[in-house]
């Protein structure tokens, strides 16, 4: 699904069904055919809508960047459609024809409706409406204004249609690229003849008005399971829109057939999450020396009309206790660094001078990494101060990867020496070895590509790297997070720093965070084991534990290694060792409820194992030799 999703109940059966764009320039329909058996699943039920236009049949227009309004208009019980042409002047009424041709409302029969709908326009310059207005092809005497032939007609539309006033009609909110506002359109005809006559271009302006950078979007929805419908508003575009205050909240105070709506908050949902606006850069470091690991997270950035976007650190402590951490936002402004007026800001903790606290480096859009210094002490409240405005290596030049660099301080060749390896946008690291001392760092440059990786794909020359290089159980391991939204698992590292690295899994444990993963990892809970923390490119973060239930677990000191591909599969995977095989291996596939679908014994390099009977979905393939055990995550599309 891409680029817009909305729920509705098209076959009247009490469940919400998926309506989202497709390529065609058109709907694509999937039905909810869930039961307490099976649970919740969705099945194609159209790839393309359609209706008729006149004499002809094609697909029902509706625009990537609309969203159209799904309604029974006519109240004849089946769902009808609201949408803007390829013009974006007017509305054009796609009536459905499934209750009038067969008697029932689970069919999509569309016909378009002659008539412009309501008889407005959108104007050109701003999210107004334009009454008393007609088109053409339905009305070739009635138009005031030919909407057809106006060429200051646009797209780029968000709107709902419900009965606001109580009077058995479709009234109309429309949200806009041209405004920041709401439009409320009040239709003064009824639901065989519409006619929007009244509009409130300030909605609500007996209240707090919607006021939503860039392009607000309208639902009507009951929030509060209190019987009424709510109002949200939220951005309609993802990129150059509000990507904090994102989620406006207005209650209804009265019910659904008068529908006054009362400004609450402007982050429902939001300010329940870790959310810093667009990119996540996490990790993982205890700024307040109590003991717990705080979560520090980097952004691209917060939007802002002018500059674009503000990048800073936000500072999440640790409230917890050592076995039950909980986060609680300080401030999305830790040390002052929106004063930098950069994008990208990723961190790294490091005591990069041996006094006993922790240092400072940042990465930034630009490439290169700032140098801050922390004056204040072991125990004490961090004090930063710039030491290097551009890391210099020890050759004098500034260190520049590029663009978007991603530092990690840490010890890679175990000489009790900090080093610093850097992630970039071309899905490479980079790798600094500090030739100074424990006390003062020198950084001179091994190599560019580090461990022989590259994380990017073959849809894109980029890869966006972000390493997580950490020890478990005296064995350096490497997450690298990318631009698919996986995470790269690689081995062999310690004893090899040269050399190229063992790629254990393109899709770590089957975890996707998409677009553009970020990770750290720290035992928070006290047992041993790492959690896994997962920036994304949306601002938010996923935590991941670890299943100590399962026999899931970490490829350390294992006697082999193995591979799955294709992944994501379809009609088959093969397993394939790094090893040859000295006993007979016993292969599993598990699916994700514990249930074992299919069981061999090979003492081949390489197995193939079918997966057509397999559903779609995300499987274990579990490999048992002897006292070792390895399993990996596949995909089944």
């Amino acid at each position: 699904m891409h680029d817009w999703v909305l729920l509705k109940d098209f076959d009247c059966d009490g469940k919400e069904d998926i309506f989202t764009y497709s390529y065609s320039g058109g709907m694509t329909v999937y039905k909810n055919d869930y039961s307490s058996s099976s649970g919740l699943k969705f099945n194609l039920a159209y790839n393309l809508v359609y209706s008729k236009y006149g004499p002809v049949t094609a697909n029902l227009y509706v625009a990537a960047v609309n969203l159209p309004a799904l309604v029974d208009v006519d109240y004849d019980g089946d769902l009808d459609v609201l949408t803007f042409p390829v013009s974006g002047s007017f509305v054009e009424y796609h009536e459905n024809k499934g209750v009038e041709l067969f008697g029932k409302c689970d069919t999509l029969v569309y016909q378009l409706n002659p008539s412009c709908f309501g008889n407005f326009g959108l104007s050109g310059l701003a999210n107004t409406g334009i009454l008393n207005a007609g088109c053409r092809m339905g009305e070739p005497q009635a138009p005031v204004i030919d909407l057809e032939n106006l060429s200051t007609m646009h797209s780029g539309s968000c709107m709902i249609a419900f009965d606001i006033d109580g009077d058995y009609d479709r009234d109309i909110m429309n949200g806009d690229i041209l405004g920041n506002n709401m439009l409320m359109l009040y239709n003064g005809g009824d639901s065989a003849l519409a006619n929007m006559n009244v509009q409130d271009d300030n909605f609500p302006s007996y209240d707090t008005p919607i006021n939503l950078i860039t392009f607000p979007s309208p639902y009507y929805l009951d929030v509060n399971n209190d019987g009424n419908k709510d109002l949200l508003t939220a951005p309609c575009i993802s990129g150059s829109a509000e990507n904090y205050n994102n989620v406006l909240y207005y209650i209804n105070t009265t019910d659904n057939n008068s529908n006054i709506f009362n400004f609450q908050q402007n982050r429902l949902f939001v300010e329940d999450m870790v959310e810093v606006g667009a990119g996540a850069n996490v990790t993982f470091t205890d700024i307040d020396s109590d003991g717990l690991k705080d979560l520090i997270v980097g952004n691209y950035g917060y939007f802002r009309p002018i500059p674009p976007f503000e990048s800073g650190l936000s500072y999440y402590r640790n409230t917890g206790t050592a076995t039950n951490p909980a986060f609680e936002l300080q401030t999305i402004d830790y040390g002052n660094f929106f004063s930098l007026s950069l994008t990208g800001l990723d961190p790294s903790f490091g005591d990069i001078d041996s006094d006993g606290d922790q240092d400072l480096f940042l990465g930034n859009t630009d490439g290169t990494i700032i140098w801050y210094t922390n004056t204040a002490g072991a125990g004490n409240t961090p004090v930063y101060t710039i030491t290097q405005p551009e890391l210099l290596a020890s050759t004098g030049s500034p260190i520049d990867v590029g663009q978007f660099s991603s530092p990690q301080i840490v010890d890679v060749n175990r000489d009790g020496k900090l080093d610093l390896i850097i992630g970039e946008r071309t899905g490479t690291i980079n790798y600094y070895e500090n030739t100074g001392t424990p006390f003062a760092p020198q950084f001179t440059l091994v190599t560019t590509q580090f461990g022989g990786l590259n994380v990017n794909t073959s849809l894109t020359i980029y890869g966006y790297s972000n390493p997580c290089l950490y020890d478990s159980a005296g064995t350096y391991q490497l997450l690298v997070g990318s631009i698919s939204g996986y995470m790269y698992q690689y081995n062999n590292i310690d004893g090899n720093l040269n050399g190229t690295f063992n790629l254990v899994d393109s899709m770590y444990y089957g975890i996707h965070e998409p677009d553009r993963s970020t990770v750290d990892v720290a035992d928070l809970n006290g047992d041993g084991i790492n959690e896994i923390a997962v920036g994304n490119n949306a601002g938010g973060i996923a935590l991941y534990k670890w299943d100590t239930s399962s026999e899931v677990s970490e490829v350390i000191g294992t006697t082999f290694g193995f591979n799955i591909y294709p992944n994501p599969a379809s009609e088959m995977i093969t397993v394939k060792f790094d090893s040859q095989v000295l006993k007979s291996r016993n292969i599993e596939i598990i699916d994700l409820l514990g249930n074992i679908i299919s069981e061999l014994t090979t003492d081949n390099n390489v197995a193939v194992i079918d997966t057509r009977n397999l559903s779609q979905g995300v499987y274990l393939c579990r490999v048992v030799e002897n006292s070792n055990v390895i399993t990996r995550k596949f995909i089944v599309k």
